[in-house]
């Protein structure tokens, strides 16, 4: 490549500085769409729970609807990632949005039929929880495509903030829709604002054409070993995976056969890299105890800190705060700070997690220790997320997602079976004993995540041919 061309390679990679006014609304967009959207989760969580109680009289049944919701998130998870890799992200989240407004409005509107069956409220449950999954995969396969590596960080970032500061109201915003408008009726206003989020994510996506000139992300800086890598690193949507970005033949499995690798390609690929089999190791236990703890804490602020109902709803604020904090922290540090965050949001998870099982008798204490899980918890989850967004390769992200998903929503699921039946039987303190000790030894095994396992995340041969690579690093002499 000439001096010229890569002035002009460079010069296509800019986009969205750090200080422009179109990143400042980018965020406020974005920050509106995922209160829209928490806001709607929050009001459709609860009356589809409130309706299958109302008609069946029994808490069982709320508990059905969640479990079934949680299995087809899992099958979406593992169906979901070759759709959208093939497809066009953006489609299936407007899709996503449209199936749900529908289901809100037709159950909202007064569906006699639909409102008073309890397997159709299951099915619209389990219904809305499919696509809502669907949507979420889909925009976490888009974001990296059509934004630069700091700026993903920072919408993401952001986006875990505004959803975290919004579990303190929902709840809120919930229960007086539901008051004002009982049953189903308040099905009606979780679909206007999803109508609202629809319209937020037109202007998110208006936004980023008007910045970039294209929604095709322009490669720019990704942590560690990854700065400053070339246009073909993330290769075009045109080019298949393990195609070199100007035809020749890459190193993939699929080089040459002109078609995208299979579901069952993409999880021998994870299966054959160590670095990934280590990363996800590591990642299914980290999410295990952070699971454990956080579908605990009320457990055991209610059962071992004797504390009344109200009370303990009242400082579980104290981990929402946190959270907020580590949403914060993890923009703060941006690309370069992820695999950092990997080493001691664990450790600072467990730490509160300890404190407020063996200090929490002392109010003060526990809100600290609260406060300490929650940021830990968040910074942890947002910098394994954006891993994988950065280091996966792009153009199978979504089925690589997906599986990656699945494998840690199996894990969470077993922690919620198990950790009813390890409280019960061994008392709060030392589940909390136990899974605190293990998020520190997690951040021991993350410690160990180095730099040639920072490498190896993206040169697995679904990646790009380190040939096609190297001829369009930017800056390089």
């Amino acid at each position: 490549m000439t001096d010229t061309n890569q002035k002009s390679a460079a010069t296509e990679r800019v986009g969205l500085p750090a200080p422009s006014p179109r990143l400042t609304l980018l965020l406020v967009v974005f920050a509106a769409l995922v209160l829209a959207r928490s806001m709607s989760e929050g009001i459709y969580d609860i009356a589809f729970a409130n309706l299958a109680l109302d008609l069946s009289g029994l808490v069982s049944t709320v508990g059905l609807v969640y479990f079934v919701g949680y299995g087809v998130e899992v099958v979406a998870s593992v169906a979901a990632g070759p759709l959208l890799d093939r497809g066009d992200p953006k489609t299936f989240l407007v899709v996503s949005y449209l199936v749900k407004i529908g289901v809100f409005v037709l159950i909202g509107l007064g569906s006699t039929f639909l409102s008073s069956h309890l397997w159709a409220i299951v099915v619209a449950a389990a219904t809305v929880d499919l696509v809502h999954h669907v949507g979420e995969m889909a925009l976490f396969v888009l974001l990296p495509r059509i934004l630069h590596a700091r700026a993903l960080v920072r919408v993401q970032a952001l986006g875990g903030t505004v959803r975290s500061a919004s579990e303190l109201l929902s709840p809120v915003v919930a229960g007086l829709v539901i008051a004002l408008l009982p049953g189903s009726r308040a099905l009606l206003v979780a679909a206007g604002l999803q109508v609202l989020a629809l319209g937020l994510f037109a202007a998110f996506v208006a936004v980023v054409v008007r910045s970039r000139g294209s929604l095709r992300r322009t490669p720019q800086d990704t942590p560690d070993d990854r700065d400053d890598r070339g246009r073909t690193d993330r290769p075009d949507r045109s080019v298949e995976p393990g195609a070199r970005a100007d035809g020749a033949p890459g190193a993939g499995p699929d080089a040459g056969r002109g078609r995208s690798p299979s579901r069952r390609e993409v999880a021998r690929t994870l299966s054959g890299s160590r670095a990934w089999r280590r990363f996800t190791t590591f990642h299914g236990l980290t999410v295990l105890a952070l699971s454990t703890v956080i579908l605990s804490v009320l457990s055991l602020m209610r059962e071992t800190l004797h504390m009344t109902a109200a009370g303990a709803g009242t400082f579980l604020a104290f981990s929402t705060i946190g959270a907020i904090i580590g949403g914060l922290a993890v923009a703060k540090a941006g690309p370069d700070g992820i695999y950092t965050s990997l080493r001691w949001a664990p450790a600072l998870a467990g730490a509160g997690a300890l404190t407020a099982a063996f200090l929490g008798q002392t109010r003060w204490l526990l809100a600290v220790g609260l406060i300490l899980f929650g940021l830990g918890f968040t910074v942890y989850l947002r910098s394994a997320g954006l891993l994988i967004q950065l280091r996966a390769p792009s153009a199978v992200l979504g089925t690589w997602n997906g599986l990656l998903d699945a494998v840690i929503r199996i894990v969470s699921a077993a922690a919620i079976l198990v950790t009813g039946f390890l409280f019960d039987r061994f008392g709060g303190q030392a589940v909390y004993l136990a899974f605190g000790l293990l998020l520190v030894l997690t951040a021991a095994l993350w410690s160990t995540f180095g730099t040639r396992d920072r490498q190896a995340l993206g040169a697995t041969p679904l990646h790009p041919a380190p040939a096609a690579r190297d001829s369009g690093e930017p800056g390089r002499s």
